[in-house]
């Protein structure tokens, strides 16, 4: 009799391990995962596409996801990595965008630019094909998501309409990038600004004539940017 009853007793216990088991199983799949990466994106009022508009929030948000991606499901790891991958390059390329932006409307060639602004300028359209580039990776993520979780896709609100999208915004941004490079090469060459900066230089500060002459572009350009506060 008191066999029977551990029997017993050591079944229901097993029922109640499998069914908790089945309960977490349950809990933790893709649908689990990507309720935690919505938590996140609400937690910054950003969404699967857009980033928060301050770089702070955008480096906290990417330390939130790289924290997340290491969460381990019982189903749909791999669509879950690949979902936080694609966000963590979107946020990436956005914070490179923002970085671009620094100096405003002197960072591009559009409103009229004079050669002096050329670092501005050169710093600036940098980061905006970085940027592109950037958003060129995260786009490939994506599409590789939609092909081959196309459920978990729907799940999340994406399809090759946003991958499409994005490339198209990261194509104009690159073409802008590559516009304003182009254009202040042509007109502004380094030996032709690095001339104005001396002429500058000659006129505002106190370097020795000596100093002026010997002085390269890269280092006319920097004190040039300190001596307008654009640093």
């Amino acid at each position: 009799m008191e066999v029977f009853r551990l029997r017993k007793l050591l079944l229901i216990f097993a029922l109640i391990a499998v069914v908790g088991l089945a309960g977490c199983t349950a809990k933790n799949d893709f649908g689990y995962g990507l309720e935690q990466i919505n938590m996140v994106n609400s937690r910054y009022n950003a969404t699967m596409e857009d980033s928060p508009k301050n770089i702070e929030k955008i480096d906290s948000m990417l330390y939130d996801l790289r924290q997340l991606n290491k969460t381990l499901l019982s189903a749909g790891q791999v669509p879950f990595n690949r979902l936080i991958e694609f966000k963590i390059l979107i946020l990436e390329a956005d914070k490179l965008y923002i970085q671009s932006q620094k100096y405003g409307d002197s960072g591009t060639t559009k409103g009229g630019f004079g050669c002096k602004i050329r670092p501005l300028i050169v710093e600036s359209a940098h980061l905006r094909n970085n940027s592109a580039l950037k958003g060129y990776e995260a786009v490939d993520a994506l599409y590789l998501f939609v092909e081959n979780y196309p459920e978990e896709a729907i799940s999340a609100g994406l399809s090759s309409k946003n991958a499409i999208f994005l490339n198209a915004t990261f194509y104009q941004l690159s073409e802008d990038a590559l516009k304003d490079s182009r254009v202040i090469n042509r007109f502004c060459p380094k030996n032709e600004t690095l001339e104005l900066y001396k002429q500058e230089f000659r006129k505002n500060t106190g370097f020795s004539e000596d100093y002026i002459n010997n002085i390269d572009y890269e280092h006319a350009a920097e004190i040039w940017k300190k001596l307008r506060r654009f640093e």
